[in-house]
């Protein structure tokens, strides 16, 4: 325990290396989003107080219970990211087998992957839940007290969660596989939102337009129990608040239960790490395969399909996208598209745009997860492409294929199924189906060339590489190519709806633009990715 701080520093130095005026003023416009964000989360938040707390006799029960609807959400939220951090820390990590060769007790070992798994599946939640509490606060005109006792609460909250996560991290990985585990869980974690969403749709009243059933359908969810740490947590902010006076009962079970569970991971870790470790470090020795290998043309699609199918962490993610795909289609199911046409007759080809608007976001998301990252995901081992016979042109290109190929056939799917549920056809269907395919194409090229010009070789955690600044540069890059090819498209539907009739100049100067505009974002990143990658020694 005494050599933590020790361990922590190159963490620490690394950090204050990397933070000068270059990076901060690179990473200034990502800030000032997440600021931004923060911001209207607050004022949503409060506003949704506002007229929640104005409505009589239930207003303060129905502030209460959404309080209560928020801590069950990170409960859930904070308890599955726990345990699948917990799992590649303390057995999937890069540095394990650096560490085990120090002279460290198996006690701080331990104890720094414990604070690496808190921080790494918190600093969500620290980041973005702030600003709801901070809303209540204002709300109720709360006493200062209010603020650090919820802090207080938070805290203990998320190391409660974080020594609960680990503690069944121990148990579970010495019963399976941890590489196993850790997608088993993505897979239950998969499936329960997808039971509690259909369950909270299957609550939601029928008839929208009568707000007693919308109140009765809120009030009828139970997210309490005296049992859970988020009861806990509720009546310890909401006693804070002033509603009633401070009773310190449910502020110490979060204090001795934090403690409680933290000593128990500790002792699980004690227990079952060492024979853990041994089950998961690769034993030597293999086999051969047999098979036809593709001609240098197709190589390295081939190897790249080679790996995603061996790689669960990467094929299993697709459960995931699947499950959110499959939400939005039934989203779009439930429209009322005919009620909503008495109010404008346009509403339909809103609906449209607004989907390719949304097809595009979400294809933006996953190549920022699958296509950014293609290059950087070759690690260390790239020396064996960059020394092989096969140019830097043919290796970027066919990264592109890869990503461009599945893609593209997600998002048209996608939008086709969307147009299906809605009853869209003709014209609309085709105009909708040839923008997904030309936005398929440019944000593929997008994300293949930023990143051979940003690229992430060494890296921990593949899903980091999004994460960076050169994943940020894309992500910002890649939503103003899809918004701004929609608002192209949105524009000879306004000047039909302003005129009566098709405007084909206006038409032709907006696909015009299109095209050049997606080319423009399709072919310079994967020129200038050629070039940077031929640079590289």
């Amino acid at each position: 325990m005494l050599r933590l701080p020790v361990l922590l520093m190159p963490k620490f130095l690394s950090f204050r290396n990397s933070v000068n005026k270059g990076v901060v003023l690179r990473r200034l416009p990502f800030m000032l989003i997440g600021l931004v964000f923060a911001a209207l989360l607050y004022i949503g938040a409060y506003k949704v107080l506002y007229y929640i707390r104005d409505i009589e006799f239930i207003g303060e029960a129905l502030s209460k219970k959404l309080l209560s609807m928020v801590l069950f959400s990170l409960t859930g939220f904070l308890l599955l990211s726990n345990i699948i951090t917990a799992i590649s820390s303390f057995y999937l990590s890069r540095d394990i087998p650096f560490l085990l060769t120090l002279p460290l007790k198996r006690k701080e070992i331990l104890a720094l992957k414990t604070y690496e798994t808190v921080v790494n599946s918190s600093w969500m939640v620290a980041s973005f839940v702030p600003p709801v509490f901070l809303a209540y606060g204002v709300s109720y005109a709360a006493p200062p007290g209010y603020y650090l006792i919820t802090l207080i609460a938070l805290i203990l909250f998320m190391l409660l969660t974080s020594a609960t996560g680990i503690t069944i991290a121990h148990v579970m990985t010495r019963l399976f596989p941890a590489k196993g585990m850790r997608d088993m869980l993505l897979f239950i974690s998969l499936v329960l939102f997808l039971v509690v969403y259909f369950m909270l749709r299957a609550s939601a009243p029928g008839d929208a337009g009568r707000p007693e059933e919308l109140l009765s359908a809120i009030l009828s969810f139970r997210a309490e129990s005296p049992l859970l740490p988020n009861y806990w947590v509720l009546e310890t902010v909401w006693e804070s608040l002033g509603r009633r006076p401070f009773d310190a009962l449910y502020p110490m079970a979060l204090l001795s239960s934090a403690a409680f569970f933290l000593v128990l991971s500790f002792a699980a870790g004690v227990a079952f790490y060492g024979k853990n470790l041994e089950a998961v470090r690769p034993k030597t020795g293999g086999r051969t395969t047999a098979g036809i290998y593709p001609g240098m043309g197709h190589a390295l699609l081939y190897k790249d399909f080679k790996v995603f199918v061996r790689d669960t962490g990467q094929w299993s993610q697709l459960l995931i996208i699947g499950a959110l795909l499959l939400v939005y289609v039934y989203n779009f199911k439930s429209f009322p598209v005919e009620a909503v046409m008495k109010v404008t007759p346009l509403i339909r080809e809103i609906i449209v745009l607004i989907n390719m608007l949304m097809a595009g976001l979400v294809l933006s998301a996953v190549s920022a997860r699958f296509v950014y990252s293609s290059v950087s995901l070759e690690g260390q081992a790239f020396w064996v492409i960059r020394s092989s016979p096969i140019s830097m042109g043919r290796f970027l290109w066919g990264k592109f294929s890869y990503g461009f190929l599945p893609l593209c056939l997600i998002t048209t799917a996608l939008v086709f199924l969307t147009n299906l549920v809605m009853d869209v056809r003709g014209i609309l269907m085709f105009a909708s189906i040839a923008t997904v395919i030309l936005l398929s194409l440019s944000i593929s090229g997008l994300g293949t060339g930023l990143g051979a010009m940003y690229p992430k070789f060494n890296y921990e955690n593949i899903a980091s590489v999004s994460m960076s600044l050169g994943g940020m540069v894309f992500m910002s890059l890649a939503f103003g190519v899809v918004a701004l090819t929609v608002l192209l498209e949105a524009w000879p539907f306004y000047m039909y709806y302003k005129t009566g009739g098709i405007m084909w100049p206006a038409t032709a100067v907006s696909v015009i633009l299109m095209l050049a505009l997606n080319f423009a974002a399709f072919y310079l990143p994967m020129r200038m990715g050629i070039k940077k990658l031929n640079r590289l020694e």
